[in-house]
């Protein structure tokens, strides 16, 4: 038994290996495999590829005719990756990869005057005073910015579509990707004109449990640890308005709809809110970080965009 095992992984590798040396298939048909056995699932991949199942399971039977190993276990009317199928997924997982940054190589020395970087965010508050600074230091830089919740951050990152995000919390999801710690932001409440809140330095959670608040959506910004600490008090939000645009909520309190917590830094320098908030005494405090993929070729305008980054983030620290 010992010995077949071991003669089955010997002829898996030995098959992959050939495949990869002397293959015909086409690299949209890796990705089709690549979809599958992420899923592990016909239907959904094919739904995921917009192509039809039968075309799907076609390709994949094609796959491992040419591989000369089966790659899923037909379990039912399911399937399920195997050992060859896992090495081999680990191998395409590889091959994307170097495929992407070799494209990502030859595109820099094309375009080294017009270089392009896209960031994606859940903190959109601190994005404009944060780009205006890379453009200041990289004027060349064009930059694609994006928001999104958490998950959808974490995917676009894995799959190529973000150079880098600024997420709070701090991303720690996948050992794929690199994360460094940007920022420590205390959270304040912000309140409309002739508020009651005028007359306080601070103020407690439990006596917020009245208020109608401006949230940011879930996934976003700081919502996550809001909703920890208003657990924490044993309260529940009154929502008047949750939007996905955390620098809206300004706007959003201005115009008289509720109140909202805000990042104390980006607070006193905003305009209509320097001196219109309170301290709250549980003091919630929320990491800012930028991410990355480790195996990620890092461009010049990269490593450039990683400096001034944390050099705009140091600088926001003699507002706390």
């Amino acid at each position: 038994m010992l010995y077949n095992a071991k003669y089955k992984a010997h002829s898996c590798v030995t098959a992959i290996n050939r495949f990869f040396r002397g293959g015909t298939m086409e690299l949209r048909h890796l990705q089709y495999f690549k979809r599958v056995a992420e899923v592990e699932h016909l239907t959904k991949a094919a739904n995921d590829l917009f192509i039809s199942q039968s075309h799907l399971s076609h390709v994949i039977t094609e796959l491992e005719n040419e591989l000369g190993v089966k790659l899923f276990d037909r379990i039912g009317r399911g399937i399920q990756i195997n050992p060859c199928g896992r090495e081999f997924y680990n191998d395409v997982v590889k091959l994307f990869y170097e495929f992407d940054d070799a494209k990502k190589k030859a595109h820099e020395i094309f375009k080294r005057q017009s270089t392009q970087l896209t960031i994606v965010t859940n903190v959109s508050t601190y994005i404009p005073g944060l780009l205006k600074r890379n453009k200041q230091d990289s004027p060349s830089l064009n930059i694609q910015q994006y928001s999104a919740r958490r998950r959808k951050i974490v995917r676009m990152l894995l799959d190529g579509d973000a150079d880098f995000s600024v997420c709070c919390p701090l991303l720690t999801e996948a050992p794929e990707l690199e994360s460094v710690l940007l920022h420590m932001e205390r959270g304040v409440i912000v309140y409309p004109t002739d508020h009651w809140l005028k007359d306080r330095k601070s103020v407690a959670f439990a006596e917020l449990k009245d208020e109608n608040f401006i949230s940011v959506g879930v996934g976003y910004g700081t919502r996550d640890m809001q909703d920890v600490y208003f657990r924490q008090a044993g309260i529940s939000v009154n929502s008047s308005v949750e939007t996905t645009d955390t620098s809206s909520i300004y706007n959003f309190v201005k115009d008289g709809l509720g109140i909202a917590i805000a990042p104390k830094t980006m607070t006193k320098l905003n305009t209509d809110f320097h001196d219109q908030f309170v301290e709250i005494d549980e003091a919630p405090l929320a990491t800012i970080g930028l991410t990355w993929r480790k195996d990620h070729y890092l461009s010049e305008a990269g490593k450039a965009f990683i400096e001034t980054t944390k050099n705009f983030f140091d600088e926001l620290s003699i507002y706390m």
